[in-house]
């Protein structure tokens, strides 16, 4: 990977899932995650900020709230049952610190599952879910 950078703070060692349930897709909520995915981007040491998203999101767009768009791997995935097996392949890939998606309604195996490929991969997954 060619986009590698030290940041000021060591990347944080934790692994697992953690869930955010936003009420629903309207720009505001937009306005609450970007600043967070901008975070993560900017604070990369050596893997990438992988997102998963349903739709198509824009250069322009992401780098508008300040999300380090050389340090963000978009993979677009309308399907949902798609998303959650490529969910599960770049959580356990151990190249993303942490890895984005919004894979739907999970059974209590489905979310072992991702944890489990988390902790082999070494990093955090963020689940997004619109209620």
């Amino acid at each position: 990977m060619n986009n590698i950078r030290q940041a000021s703070q060591p990347a944080a060692t934790s692994c697992g899932i953690t869930e955010l349930i936003i009420a629903n897709a309207s720009p505001e909520q937009a306005a609450l995650l970007m600043p967070m995915i901008a975070f993560l981007t900017q604070s990369c040491v050596d893997r990438w900020v992988t997102w998963i998203a349903p739709q198509h999101l824009s250069r322009e767009f992401l780098e508008s709230f300040g999300v380090d768009t050389r340090f963000v791997r978009l993979i677009h995935c309308s399907d949902e049952a798609s998303r959650l097996w490529i969910t599960w392949e770049a959580l356990a890939a151990g190249n993303s610190h942490t890895v984005i998606a919004s894979p739907g309604k999970l059974t209590d195996k489905e979310l072992k599952q991702l944890e489990n490929a988390a902790y082999q991969g070494q990093c955090q997954g963020l689940l997004l879910r619109v209620r």
